[in-house]
Parts: C-alpha cells; structure tokens; sequence
C-alpha cells in the first residue's frame, strides 16, 4: 500500500511517496519516490517536467556566460560550477519524474 507521507525537516515540509509492509512481522516504510515540496504526486506529475525546463534553461545561460569569460577566472568557475549544479537537479529530478509516472501506470501512486 502506497501513501504519502509528510516530514518536517528545519521548519520546512517535504512529502515522500512511501509504500507500507512488513518485514519479519515488523511494519517498514520504503520510500518510493521523494515528492519534495509538493503534497501529492499529481502536484509533482505537474510542477517538475517545468522545473526540469527551468534548470535546464539555468544550465545554458551559466555555461554561455562562462564562455564569454577568462578561462581559470573565478566568475568562470562559479558559472560553470552553477550549469553542472543544475544539470544534476534536472537529471535527478528527472529520474524522480519517470520513476512516478511509472509507479502511477503500475497503480501504485
């Protein structure tokens, strides 16, 4: 049985889809998917494919502006270090999308 359960983490609240079992007798919760800030997973079916497009828009821009400078300058670095910041956002939240729509085509979420 799935569900979504909410964790309070420094004042702020994320959500985790999380399925329900027992093992050895023992009631265990397995996380399933990480829904973030959104309370349910159609909120996250909707909201991510557009944060994806939003890191990723982020990742070009940063990676153009450190073209446009000194190689070895540090605005150059902290560019190029903000484009593979986001690029692996995107990706991993990008993981997260498939991994939820395939659990929903399954019946699970």
């Amino acid at each position: 049985m799935a569900f979504v359960r909410t964790k309070k983490v420094r004042g702020k609240e994320y959500h985790q889809l999380v399925e329900s079992r027992r093992v050895d007798g023992e009631p265990r919760q397995r996380v399933l998917v990480h829904l973030g800030e959104h309370a349910t997973a159609d909120a996250a079916l909707e909201a991510w494919p557009k944060e994806i497009r939003r890191l990723r828009r982020l990742a070009t821009r940063q990676r153009g502006t450190a073209a446009n400078l000194p190689e070895g300058d540090a605005s150059c670095r902290g560019a190029t270090r903000r484009a593979r910041r986001a690029e692996v956002r995107a990706d991993r939240l990008r993981g997260n999308l498939e991994e939820l729509r395939r659990l929903r085509k399954g019946g699970v979420a």
